[in-house]
């Protein structure tokens, strides 16, 4: 049993590792899973620019490489690295706080203000909560331990002004 916990520490580490050799690549996140007898790798990753399936395909290669050598035998796995894409999900304050002034949808697990789901601005988040602007809710502040999930939501026209 320490032996799987073992592995999976040293995969983690790998990950994280690989990923910071990467020059501007955010881990958005790690998740590392035992399944079937082995390991099920999933990583998101997101830069500014975006992510390209070239750069997807690099970090899968090193990963991959690296938890190739690091036992005689490797442990089974599965690999998977995507970008999070435009609708990007939010998980810590410091998402929250990357991205303020941009469009999110939060759903929580419990009702705030007798709502459980937020469309608006991120107008502000610490370690405790963020701040939404719904548009029916108004200003909400919606505590960090009672998110379900959250998410960017896609605004085209900011990107073509960009442009």
């Amino acid at each position: 049993m320490n032996e799987m916990r073992d592995d999976r520490q040293r995969i983690e580490a790998i990950v994280d590792t690989v990923v910071a050799d990467f020059d501007s690549v955010e881990l958005v996140r790690r998740l590392v899973v035992r399944e079937r007898g082995g390991y099920s790798l999933r990583i998101m990753l997101d830069r500014e620019g975006g992510v390209s399936t070239e750069l997807c395909e690099a970090v899968s290669k090193s990963i991959a490489m690296r938890i190739d050598a690091m036992a005689d035998p490797a442990p089974d796995y599965e690999l998977e690295v995507a970008s999070a894409g435009l609708d990007r999900p939010l998980f810590t304050a410091s998402h929250f706080r990357r991205f303020a002034g941009r469009k999110a949808k939060i759903v929580t697990s419990q009702p705030v203000g007798n709502r459980v789901e937020f469309s608006g601005l991120i107008v502000a988040a610490d370690e405790t909560a963020v701040v939404i602007d719904d548009p029916h809710a108004g200003a909400t502040p919606v505590p960090l331990a009672a998110i379900k999930r959250a998410n960017l939501i896609y605004d085209a026209s900011a990107d073509f002004k960009r442009k």
